[in-house]
């Protein structure tokens, strides 16, 4: 039922994403929709959820655990090396190395070009063949109907209810009604998912901000730095540095310290740790995954990172088992680029 929802959001939408696994891309061309999947937007915009929520007239709760069980159908036809048919829109296949590929069905693309220029092409001839047929009528169909109108007083009466019922102007009207009251419990479920929505990101971002605040407070330790800023400086002791005259001069040599980077950590198993070198911290997930396309077309092994309490998306570019390694590619580094620092994660 997944796909025929995705089928029908196509015509509208210039995306349309499946929550936790891609998003499929729809570009208008002069040959039609041209249909591409990324399989880096996977958050839920709520599109495909309200069209099984109104479709299917169930809850928020019940249409997301359809789309993880949609979810989990692809996912085991993947791991079965087969490819999964998302009806009229085309195939989705996965790699060996976990990459997810998507090849459109032609009637998809056929089906996104406009019909408008169609329709008047179809109608035409069928108007022109009824003028030149009516002639012929009366000696072949006419005289069938003149039989049925006669006999259908004498045997029975419901003849004539069913020849009635045909044109059925009523149904057309019930369509329209229908196609209102789906459209305002729509904009309803809207509403209602926005304002919910809303209260749910003021709540979250707040305990985030306290959360990185408190952490940042520990991890930098601020209150030491304003215990140390309170207490009064030591005096100064002057010392005489003259040489005694029976004492030999020695040559005292400078000792230079080396550039140190900035090191953020959080807990983690000390067997499974690893030392990211962070080019860019972004918000916006499309923002990172551009930065990390850039990172990677200039030859890097780029990587995105996230951090747990935090919001951010972090683009890696190498990674190394050891400090000492991560520290010295980032001597080596820091000239071109001053913002790297290290993640230890």
């Amino acid at each position: 039922m997944i796909s025929k929802y995705i089928k029908e959001l196509i015509p509208d939408n210039s995306r349309i994403i499946i929550p936790d696994f891609g998003a499929f891309m729809i570009q208008d061309t002069p040959n039609g929709k041209v249909i591409s999947f990324n399989d880096f937007l996977k958050f839920n915009d709520s599109v495909l959820l309200n069209r099984i929520i109104t479709s299917e007239k169930v809850d928020a709760a019940k249409g997301k655990e359809a789309i993880k069980a949609y979810v989990a159908n692809i996912e085991a036809a993947f791991k079965a090396g087969e490819s999964f048919a998302v009806e009229g829109v085309g195939y989705l296949t996965k790699d060996s190395q976990n990459n997810i590929h998507f090849e459109q069905d032609e009637n998809a693309k056929a089906k996104g070009k406009p019909k408008k220029a169609a329709q008047p092409k179809t109608e035409a001839p069928a108007a022109e063949p009824a003028k030149t047929e009516a002639p012929a009528a009366p000696k072949t169909a006419q005289p069938a109907p003149a039989p049925t109108t006669t006999a259908a007083p004498k045997p029975a009466t419901p003849s004539q209810p069913a020849a009635e019922k045909k044109p059925q102007p009523a149904p057309a009207q019930r369509t329209t009604i229908s196609n209102t009251n789906y459209s305002n419990n729509k904009m309803e479920i809207k509403t209602k998912n926005n304002k919910t929505l809303t209260t749910v990101i003021i709540i979250v971002a707040a305990l985030i901000i306290i959360g990185i605040l408190i952490w940042m407070a520990i991890d930098f330790n601020w209150f030491g730095r304003f215990k140390t800023a309170k207490e009064a400086p030591a005096p100064i002791e002057v010392v005489d540095t003259t040489p005694a005259a029976d004492t030999l001069a020695v040559d005292t040599v400078a000792v230079v310290e080396e550039p140190q980077p900035v090191v953020v950590s959080e807990p983690v198993d000390p067997n499974s740790m690893h030392y990211h070198l962070i080019a860019g911290s972004f918000q916006v997930e499309s923002n990172a995954v551009r930065f990390q396309e850039d990172m990677r077309s200039r030859g890097y092994d780029a990587n995105i990172v996230t951090r747990r309490y935090s919001t951010y998306h972090y683009v890696s570019i190498k990674m190394f088992e050891t400090y000492a390694e991560a520290v010295a590619e980032w001597r080596n580094m820091v000239g071109e680029n001053p913002n790297l620092w290290i993640l230890v994660k």
